[in-house]
């Protein structure tokens, strides 16, 4: 074996236990072969480094940051299967996608959302290098490898840097002299820098310390992740120059170009671009997991919260979809807690209270404040208060999925209520709520027509609950037109504009969509999702934008979906149900994006946390709503799947799952 492997290396060529079967490309610090893996039988990109000049101790630093780089096991980092030395080649062997890179990706028009979905990704993957002591120093587009599967993959993690001098002794003079040395030689400023085979960094992407010689860390990697990004977006460079040496004095100098007059970037995207373009290291974000959690904002109005009415926390029966994708928000103003005196709650009076504490996502709060009021109603001797009190907190910590509290506060609440018709009302609906949970449709459906009609002249506030509650049971257990019957008997009680009303609309409209009448649910959706911003609603405006995505992605409006679905802030979503609909939906449209591993996996851990909290029509709708993916991307076995859903739900007594089911194909 030779010590050129350009020159030498062709089809056929051993190198280990891998055979040559193609060059891939070239690159800085050497040549990239498909090659095949012949003991476990797998394509590989075999990555065969310039060694031309390296001394023994630079070969052995670079083999050390190569097996360090293959201990790193994360979705956004290329899998190095292998490092090693053949003769005189060092060689590392890792996983081979066919998506190209993340930089020809971006030679098409994208939208700001596709980009950031890629680039978040990307950063996921330099964060985890990061946090295994590992820096890139050569981040750009070119270096993170797309799979035509979805999958994102950073490459060429520390092996820039295991071929390059041990700086850190050297005076700082003599390494800024040297960095400008290398400066001059540079073609461009996209050329990337090399000392005998090594790459040193592309000055386009690279830190001011970089350019100045400094050692660089893991906030110089943050520097160049944000210059991608910035020409992602905006179409140009954040500094210019037309040489190397130029463009070294706008970056250390803090010289930004203005942006394209035509440019559509929020200023929120824009401030933390800058923050990660500061020309001192100490001012950037103190981590890319720091500046990730500010990137996973959208830029849409703060809301004061996700929050959801009785209604939308037990979920419109059978939605699949809910929530957004990016898993981003503005920051949010916390509403401020409902002031109430615990010593009031446990009669009518706190019937307006309760709905605003749920529609403002204050389960907590709630559940918290009725655990006080039924002590004292307990302490005064009032029993039937506190049997209402009671039930209201087993409604609220149904609603928040901690099911066994739920059902011991039940239990207290039927010890209590003696024969007094109110907290009998009051027990049938909380109990309704936690059967309609637990898949006990047939329950949830009789005390929720018992509890309206107990409700009917004393409150049709609650009464209006009741109706929902008893549409969402027929829902499930595929019933539509009772569904209809109970929701349509909900709307003539409720106050016309308010939470309730809203909530039932929607659920009408939800069935709809059951019913393929799509254009119908987005003018609904879309009419309710103003009339509910336009009165601060904001459960009810939540459960609209997520409709409207349900329904552009019954239309294949992915990307529609995925813009509706940025206006929900899935971390300030406190009831259960909800925030599983909102990972579902995740899932799903980051499958339907051409990113079906991710995608999968989130719907699986969906799935998981629902069973171990006790939904089983939350578990059925993420299989739904994987069984949906897999016969979208026409996986061989989506048609087993699929049978196997139908049955478990008919076992279950969820027959419009089943239904849904039967039809995926045909929607």
């Amino acid at each position: 074996m030779v010590s050129d492997p350009e020159a030498q290396i062709r089809h056929g060529t051993q190198i280990g236990r891998f055979v040559v079967v193609g060059q891939l490309g070239k690159g800085g610090m050497g040549v990239v072969y498909a090659a095949h893996d012949r003991e476990l039988d797998r394509k590989v990109a075999l990555k065969v480094m310039r060694s031309a000049g390296a001394t023994p101790e630079e070969r052995v630093r670079m083999m050390r940051e190569g097996q360090a780089m293959a201990r790193i096991t994360h979705p956004n980092v290329i899998t190095v299967y292998e490092v090693g030395v053949a003769e005189d080649l060092v060689f590392l062997a890792q996983e081979l996608l066919d998506g190209g890179t993340l930089g020809e990706w971006l030679e098409k028009p994208r939208s700001q959302a596709e980009i950031l979905v890629k680039f978040i990704k990307a950063g996921r993957g330099l964060a985890a290098a990061h946090a295994a002591g590992l820096v890139h120093r050569d981040f750009k587009p070119h270096n993170v490898l797309l799979g035509k599967d979805g999958r994102v993959r950073v490459a060429d993690f520390g092996l820039a840097r295991a071929l390059g001098p041990d700086d850190e002794d050297m005076p700082a003079a003599t390494r800024a002299n040297m960095a400008r040395a290398r400066l001059e030689d540079a073609v461009s400023p996209m050329s990337p820098l090399t000392r005998t085979g090594a790459v040193m960094g592309t000055p386009m992407f690279m830190a001011p310390e970089q350019h100045e010689g400094q050692i660089a860390d893991a906030r110089s990697d943050q520097f160049a992740f944000s210059v991608a990004l910035y020409h992602a977006l905006y179409g140009e460079y954040p500094f210019a120059g037309k040489t190397a040496i130029a463009l070294a004095d706008a970056v250390i100098e803090g010289r930004l170009q203005k942006p394209p007059s035509n440019a559509r970037v929020p200023a929120r995207l824009r401030k933390i671009l800058l923050r990660g373009l500061s020309t001192k290291r100490e001012q950037r974000y103190p981590s890319m997991d720091d500046m990730l959690a500010d990137l996973a904002r959208p830029a849409s109005r703060p809301l004061r919260n996700v929050a959801i009415v009785v209604g939308v926390g037990l979920g419109v029966a059978g939605a699949v979809v809910g929530g957004y994708a990016l898993r981003t928000h503005d920051e949010v103003k916390e509403p401020k807690p409902i002031a109430v005196d615990p010593a009031t709650l446990g009669d009518q009076r706190d019937v307006a209270w309760l709905s605003t504490a749920i529609e403002r996502g204050q389960l907590d709060d709630a559940a918290e404040k009725y655990e006080m009021a039924a002590q004292l109603a307990q302490s005064a001797g009032a029993q039937p208060r506190a049997s209402i009190s009671h039930s209201a907190g087993a409604l609220v910590l149904a609603l928040r999925g901690k099911l066994p509290e739920a059902r011991k506060h039940l239990a207290a609440a039927d010890a209590a209520k003696g024969t007094d018709a109110t907290a009998a009302a009051y027990l049938d609906m909380a109990t309704a709520a936690v059967s309609l949970a637990t898949g006990a449709l047939d329950d949830a459906g009789v005390r929720s027509a018992r509890c309206a009609k107990a409700f009917a002249t004393i409150s049709p506030e609650l009464a209006a609950t009741c109706d929902e509650l008893a549409g969402n049971a027929a829902a499930d257990a595929g019933n539509l037109a009772a569904a209809r019957a109970a929701y349509s008997d909900g709307l003539a009680i409720a106050k016309p504009g308010e939470a309730r009303a809203l909530t039932l609309h929607l659920a009408l409209a939800s069935l709809d969509l059951d019913a393929q009448k799509v254009d119908d649910v987005v003018a609904a959706a879309t009419s309710l999702q103003a009339e509910a911003a336009s009165r601060d609603a904001v459960g009810p405006e939540a459960q609209a934008w997520t409709l409207l995505a349900r329904a552009h992605l019954a239309q294949a409006a992915t990307q529609k979906a995925l813009e509706d679905l940025e206006h929900v802030k899935p971390d300030k979503i406190e009831p259960f149900r909800l925030s599983i609909e909102e990972r579902i939906a995740h899932g799903e449209v980051l499958a339907l994006l051409d990113q079906p591993d991710d995608g999968l996996a989130e719907l699986d851990a969906a799935r998981a946390d629902a069973e171990k909290h006790g939904f089983p029509g939350l578990v059925l709708a993420a299989r739904l709503a994987r069984v949906e993916v897999r016969t979208a991307t026409s996986a061989p076995d989506a048609a087993a799947e699929q049978k196997q859903l139908v049955r478990d739900a008919r076992s279950a007594g969820y027959d419009r799952i089943a239904d849904l089911a039967e039809n995926v194909g045909q929607r």
